[in-house]
């Protein structure tokens, strides 16, 4: 599974070098700390992007760790490609797929969809699809949709997405992202705040029982240098499920350089 992965991204990445147009590579590292007994998760990551004639296209490898606790933990490997594409001035598309090893890490596959239109000055609407499988051959498909504002250097985002595990019932979340670019275009700050709600399936009860999440998390991308950037995120999250209430820490630090 690993050298298909390797592969996978080195043939992408030989693709996006060979048809660079303004490249860059992404380093990063994530790691989240569950309290209680519910553990760590640890993601490393390379990524390079190319910014195409009418898109751009992105190819990502990330290592992570999922510690539980007493002695039990899982290590994957995950591969990704993203493509934009502008098909005309009013329409444009998102397609992303991704494969990783069968562990709780990350998804096995995941293959995500977006259609965006341009038909209102200063606003994007943005309707999709993605369907991934989990580990425990776990099935989800959802459905979203939203807009994006463009008001100077502010960008006002929301997204409603609707949720249906297969075998274990439906669920939803609201995104709310607001963004202001710096006035030179280098650097911007971004906030997203969260709601939603959560499917659990337990065999001790037949009927599938609802839980509550939200999350609030704050990213700054700082410019260091012509080719240098160095983008922080920290962010809490908190989960009211049917049999605990539990909360985690965020922080994500990477670094890209544009060359």
């Amino acid at each position: 599974m690993k050298r298909i992965l390797y592969t996978s991204i080195a043939v992408g990445l030989l693709t996006a070098t060979a048809e660079a147009k303004d490249l860059s590579l992404t380093a990063g590292y994530n790691f989240t700390d569950y309290s209680g007994v519910h553990g760590t998760r640890h993601i490393s990551s390379v990524e390079i992007k190319n910014k195409l004639e009418s898109g751009a296209a992105v190819f990502n490898i990330s290592q992570g760790k999922r510690d539980y606790g007493q002695g039990e933990s899982w290590d994957a490997l995950q591969g990704r490609g993203t493509l934009w594409y502008n098909w005309n001035p009013w329409l444009s598309s998102k397609t992303g797929i991704a494969i990783a090893e069968n562990t709780p890490v990350f998804s096995r596959k995941d293959l995500q969809q977006d259609i965006s239109l341009k038909l209102i000055p200063q606003t994007l609407l943005t309707f999709g699809y993605r369907y991934a499988n989990y580990f425990d051959d776990t099935n989800m498909n959802a459905w979203s949709g939203g807009f994006s504002l463009y008001t100077g250097p502010f960008i006002t985002s929301w997204r409603y997405t609707y949720y249906d595990t297969v075998g274990i019932g439906s669920s939803y979340s609201n995104i709310i992202s607001l963004r202001l670019n710096d006035s030179n275009g280098s650097g911007n700050t971004q906030l997203w705040l969260s709601k939603g709600t959560g499917a659990y399936a337990y065999e001790w009860d037949p009927e599938t029982r609802k839980g509550k999440l939200k999350s609030i998390s704050l990213r700054r991308v700082q410019s260091l240098t012509k080719q240098l950037s160095l983008g922080l995120t920290v962010g809490k999250q908190w989960y009211d499920t049917p049999v605990d209430n539990y909360h985690s820490l965020q922080g994500v630090a990477d670094i890209t350089w544009t060359f």
